[in-house]
């Protein structure tokens, strides 16, 4: 793994492609990231330096303070990332995560962090100070070391992602769980869900956003790449045969999603499985145009940070 430092020569704040977080603040403190999750979209982008190489923006702390310091209106939160995962088991990314997040804080702006990594204690105290500021969405999909070890081969494990959630709500900080991406016959099914969704309701969790993998020429290969000339390889790809192309709204590109029917049928049942649990499992009309085209995860953070600043949500 080759781990270089790099300067951030733009704004450290930006706005994100996906629609539900248009209008929200997003910080990507590197490009690249070590998990290599097979189906990572951010893979196939331009600008990522290859696996094995990950560049971290060294000088964005201090860019950070210096642009919320100028800020004529401060957003009340800011999303953790749409292009890596800030918490990967990095040492320099965790410092530089840690000092961004203080400095947010700092301000009274609010974080909304998903990741499928180990959260350190060291993150966790500075939460717990911090309370009505935190927002983390725990992105797991499956109990099973073996699958998820087959295409997340870096990302935390299910039990430390579970490990994350219990501390969490220790904290008094109860998380969002995404089923994000579901993998049609190998994550979205009966047994491998509930077993999941019987687990995070010991902890208190009662949210989870929920979205089917789609398929982008890069992923294919990496999906290709990763799980070899196998039945699991096969499962996945049987199942987009009857695909369609969609233009998905979250990053104006187009991809290969499954079904319509297919993905409305399971999301119903989902839901229904997750609610004999207490639990709200819903789709986020971004990567759903087809079926919903409210933006609701988006609208789920804002109501997180509602009355915890007198700030306003726009950018």
């Amino acid at each position: 793994m080759h781990i270089n430092f790099i300067e951030r020569k733009g704004r450290v704040l930006t706005r994100s492609t996906l629609k539900c977080l248009s209008q929200v603040a997003s910080i990507n403190p590197t490009l690249g990231c070590v998990h290599q999750c097979a189906y990572c979209y951010a893979r196939g982008y331009s600008f990522y330096p290859g696996d094995g190489t990950v560049l971290v923006y060294g000088n964005m702390p201090e860019k950070l303070k210096k642009e919320l310091s100028t800020c004529r209106k401060l957003p009340a939160y800011v999303f953790f990332s749409t292009t890596c995962d800030v918490l990967q088991p990095i040492p320099q990314v965790l410092k530089v995560t840690y000092e961004l997040i203080e400095v947010l804080f700092e301000y009274g702006v609010g974080v909304n962090l998903l990741t499928k990594g180990r959260i350190p204690a060291k993150f966790l105290q500075l939460f717990s100070q911090y309370k009505k500021l935190v927002h983390v969405q725990v992105g797991i999909t499956t109990l099973e070391r073996d699958i998820q070890k087959k295409i997340e081969p870096y990302a935390a494990t299910p039990q430390e992602r579970l490990l994350n959630i219990k501390r969490l709500c220790e904290t008094g900080i109860v998380p969002e769980v995404k089923l994000d991406p579901l993998i049609p016959g190998v994550t979205d099914t009966e047994s491998n869900l509930t077993a999941l969704f019987k687990e995070i309701q010991g902890f208190g969790v009662h949210s989870a956003c929920m979205n089917y993998l789609f398929l982008r020429p890069q992923i294919k290969k990496n999906l290709c790449k990763t799980l070899g000339n196998t039945p699991f390889l096969s499962k996945i790809l049987m199942h987009y045969q009857n695909g369609k192309s969609m233009n998905l709204l979250a990053e104006k590109s187009h991809v290969v999603a499954l079904d319509v029917h297919y993905r409305k049928q399971a999301y119903e049942q989902i839901s229904q499985w997750a609610k004999d649990f207490r639990i709200d499992a819903y789709v986020c009309g971004c990567k759903n145009p087809d079926i919903t085209e409210e933006p609701l995860c988006g609208m789920n953070w804002g109501k997180h940070f509602e009355g915890s600043s007198s700030q306003k949500r726009l950018f």
